[in-house]
């Protein structure tokens, strides 16, 4: 004898198979845009390392040959 619940069940692991592969395909383009962003932030991270190195050497070089303005006459 036939199992009539044989069809529903096929259904239900038929629409959960393919909710699984949107899901799969959804977290597979997350982890692309997440990549980007942190080569982003990498980029970013970079940027500011350099230009403090720039602000120290420029700070450093002001006061050596007492071009640097005090923080009060700035205003």
């Amino acid at each position: 004898m036939k199992n009539p619940y044989d069809e529903q069940q096929t259904q239900i692991l038929a629409r959960i198979t393919n909710n699984v592969v949107k899901l799969n395909d959804t977290l597979l383009e997350l982890n692309q845009k997440i990549e980007e962003i942190t080569e982003m932030n990498s980029d970013l991270a970079a940027f500011s390392n350099i230009w403090s190195h720039y602000q120290r050497n420029a700070s450093l070089y002001l006061l050596s040959t007492n071009s640097l303005e005090p923080a009060d006459s700035r205003k």
